[in-house]
């Protein structure tokens, strides 16, 4: 099996665009720091006007894979655009391929003209958390088809609420969430490094995911909610894509891809060179999940050193719990009723967050 930062693990965004949007609040002026992962989230960034993205990730495949969904967006017209990420259409024509990949950097382009079998296949929902969803979806749909079926039939909400109360919350349930993402079982199969290696020892994964999950089926619908439908059915329809693959959103993010750099380094390393006061906001995603806490704790003290006073920020974690290091906790001014109200509304419901801005503290105690 490749190594970690080898292959594609993402695909597909499994955060909430509306949460950055919320947290960061970015403005014409802005230089934000954004983790690539999928590639989904530093174009989701776009739909704000801003001065410049720079989306880093220690995996180049990452990387390779959001220079294809831009080069994607910028050669084809929309249904075509929509289409070749989906495996349709113009992925198959080796000639559209070919103009794609003059597009591309020569690493990216190298990278697909070896593997064009993730592109036919349809490389939106290729990586590997992507097919590890499929499987656990194959699993409880055998197990429940039916239950799975009428859940996403509902159109109101009242009686997707009642559905759930009388029919769906059972121990059974519980159970089988528990044993499907028990942590030796998705580590095995994902093989990740940084996968529950720093675990809150307060979180029984399964049971926490759904209980979330439960938590956030009473306040949207199931077929409108993209990580329920990939949890449950394996794939997703078209009305429940996020901006960056609908028309009116690709058209705004378009425009302005030529504001978007793509580095391939060590988050930390990368901030470690980077001048003091560069950045205007940070989407840090859960990379604090794949962190032991000292290599944390280093990251916060490369952000307080490069933000401009009064930079934003957006934290997400996961598995793990690490609090703000002591001596730096005292430069974030943490907007706690914000993030409180993320993590309620957060359509993949399973993380927690810090978000806030960068206290001018932090500068005039320099």
């Amino acid at each position: 099996m490749p190594d970690f930062f080898e292959r594609l693990n993402y695909s597909f965004g499994n955060e909430d665009w509306r949460t950055e949007q919320q947290a960061l609040k970015i403005q014409p002026q802005d230089t934000v720091l954004c983790i690539t992962a999928s590639g989904d989230r530093p174009l989701h960034l776009l739909l704000d006007e801003c001065k410049e993205i720079v989306s880093i990730d220690a995996n180049p495949i990452q990387n390779y894979l959001l220079s294809l969904k831009c080069a994607a967006l910028e050669k084809f017209d929309f249904l075509t655009y929509l289409n070749f990420l989906e495996g349709y259409g113009a992925c198959k024509d080796p000639q559209m391929l070919a103009q794609l990949f003059e597009q591309m950097d020569g690493d990216a382009a190298s990278f697909w003209k070896q593997n064009p079998q993730m592109i036919k296949k349809g490389v939106l929902f290729q990586g590997r958390i992507e097919c590890l969803l499929r499987v656990v979806s194959r699993g409880f749909r055998c197990l429940r088809p039916r239950k799975i079926k009428r859940l996403f039939e509902f159109e109101d909400l009242e009686e997707q609420k009642a559905f759930l109360l009388s029919h769906w919350d059972t121990r059974f349930l519980k159970t089988l969430f528990g044993v499907a993402l028990n942590q030796s079982l998705p580590k095995m199969f994902f093989n990740d490094p940084g996968l529950f290696a720093h675990v809150d020892s307060s979180i029984q994964v399964g049971h926490y995911i759904y209980d979330r999950m439960l938590h956030r089926l009473h306040s949207c619908l199931a077929n409108q909610n993209a990580f329920v439908s990939l949890l449950f059915q394996g794939f997703l329809k078209r009305e429940a894509y996020p901006p960056y693959l609908t028309e009116s959103g690709s058209n705004v993010i378009k425009k302005r891809l030529n504001r978007l750099k793509i580095k391939t380094e060590n988050v930390i390393d990368y901030l470690a060179s980077a001048p003091a006061n560069t950045f205007d906001a940070y989407s840090l995603s859960d990379i604090a999940s794949y962190m032991p806490e000292e290599s944390f704790n280093e990251l916060i003290s490369q952000v307080v050193r490069t933000a401009k006073p009064g930079a934003r920020f957006c934290i997400r974690q996961f598995s793990s719990n690490h609090p703000l290091p002591q001596g730096l906790a005292n430069h974030f001014e943490r907007d706690l009723k914000l993030e409180k109200k993320l993590e309620e509304e957060d359509s993949f419901f399973v993380y927690r967050f810090m978000t806030g801005k960068i206290s001018p503290r932090a500068f005039s105690a320099a």
